[in-house]
């Protein structure tokens, strides 16, 4: 999914995630006059991001987030006796520990995926340490455990970076081992056990479902894609990447020689052995904590324990004070958009409207939740794999799949706080 589209949003939903102040103060009387009860969500228009895949190649191994408030904070703050706690008892949410294959751990030495099949990926032993640019089976057996155990590192690409630090030394934190954000074997085996040591790829049976779609090819104008049934996916290779929690290459790759569009009912693929999606409202999320700076979505229960965490994407106008407490008012799936041309300043003001239907294409994905200050949300996107990495237009943006969870988990009244917004990110 590598479009930025249009949309437009509950009384302005997200016009202050991407507009200046001064200009979401003229606007929001007349949204508001002009969809009183509108269930929609709203994001400018940016065209296609040529330079997303650039930029995320920049900041992929930027570990400035080491040094940001929240973390320094969070490092010095561990308590011996609540993480005792916590390595005692299996944590909510959590996938249970089941006997899973014997994994051989060995040190050092590089690691690639070149003629490797799935037999050999999963049969490969497990190399620590991870840290810096290192990919390979290791690397995806990671990527793989961490989603398994609710700690998302977004789309699953065999490839190490901030998304997969982060998720490590946030596991690290909650469970009474030094937060360094590499694995070491002691790390390793705390994710791998509570992710059941499963093997990392498994088969998949493309099934009828699968194919049904619709797919549409979704063109740049925002006055075509009004005329979309649904902003849905644009191939059956889209589909099964989200589907299986993966960058759209990386899965292509694992399939090397398979042509997507010729794949038929009971044919199979192999894929990344990610969680199953949550379908169930535990509502166990009591409190969202959000590093702006860090990118860095994390989620605790009533007992504040750390249950679920995601990399994130914060508007780049998008900057609530650090000391800043909201909660969820409304978690509205599947939301409709509304394209008002009076909310950008780069748009004149008699340029028609235009209405989008649904769908995981659409610029806020298949979720909104919106939070108890006017034109702030958390949602999804259609871009997974600029998650964590590239800032431009939308409020608190989280893949599908993981918005998808978070919308299960929390509640409408579930507190979400701000940490290191940008004007202290080089405190």
């Amino acid at each position: 999914m590598k479009r930025i589209a249009v949309s437009a949003a509950v009384l302005a939903c997200l016009l202050m995630c991407s507009k200046p102040a001064e200009m979401v103060k003229q606007t929001t009387t007349r949204v508001a006059n002009k969809v009183s009860d509108a269930i929609d969500a709203n994001v400018p228009w940016a065209g296609p991001d040529n330079g997303a895949a650039q930029a995320r190649d920049q900041q992929r191994y930027d570990l400035q987030w080491r040094q940001l408030a929240s973390f320094r904070a969070q490092q010095a703050a561990q308590q011996a006796a609540q993480l005792a706690a916590q390595l005692a008892a299996q944590q909510p949410g959590t996938t249970p520990a089941a006997t899973g294959q014997q994994i051989r751990i060995v040190q050092g030495g590089k690691e690639s995926f070149k003629g490797l099949d799935m037999n050999r990926i999963n049969a490969a032993p497990m190399r620590v340490p991870i840290t810096g640019h290192d990919s390979g089976p290791s690397v995806l057996r990671v990527q793989v455990y961490l989603d398994r155990d609710h700690f998302s590192v977004g789309a699953i690409d065999g490839g190490w970076g901030k998304n997969s630090s982060i998720a490590v030394w946030q596991w690290q934190r909650s469970h009474g081992i030094e937060p360094t954000g590499d694995v070491d074997e002691a790390t390793f085996r705390s994710i791998a056990d509570a992710a059941g040591n499963v093997e990392p790829l498994v088969k998949y049976q493309i099934s009828a479902d699968d194919l049904t779609g619709p797919f549409f090819t979704i063109p740049d104008s925002v006055y075509d894609q009004q005329n979309l049934s649904c902003m849905c996916y644009q191939t059956l290779r889209e589909e099964l990447a989200e589907k299986f929690h993966s960058a759209e290459d990386f899965l292509a790759q694992l399939n090397h020689g398979v042509t997507f569009s010729d794949l038929k009912a009971g044919d199979t693929i192999v894929v990344p052995n990610v969680r199953p999606a949550v379908t169930a409202d535990p509502h166990d999320i009591a409190k969202i904590v959000i590093s702006i700076a860090g990118d860095s979505f994390d989620a605790f229960d009533a007992n504040q324990r750390l249950i679920f965490h995601a990399p994130t994407t914060v508007g780049s106008k998008y900057d609530p004070s650090p000391d800043e407490t909201l909660h969820i008012v409304k978690i509205v799936p599947m939301p409709h958009f509304h394209y008002d041309p009076t909310l950008y300043a780069e748009v004149p003001d008699d340029k028609p409207d235009a209405h989008l239907n649904p769908g995981p294409n659409s610029p806020v994905g298949i979720v909104w939740m919106q939070l108890s200050k006017a034109h702030y949300g958390i949602h999804g996107t259609e871009d997974p794999e600029s998650i964590g990495y590239v800032s431009s237009h939308g409020c608190v943006r989280l893949t599908n799949w993981d918005a998808n969870e978070v919308s299960h988990r929390a509640s409408e009244g579930t507190i979400v706080a701000f940490v290191d917004t940008k004007r202290s990110a080089g405190d």
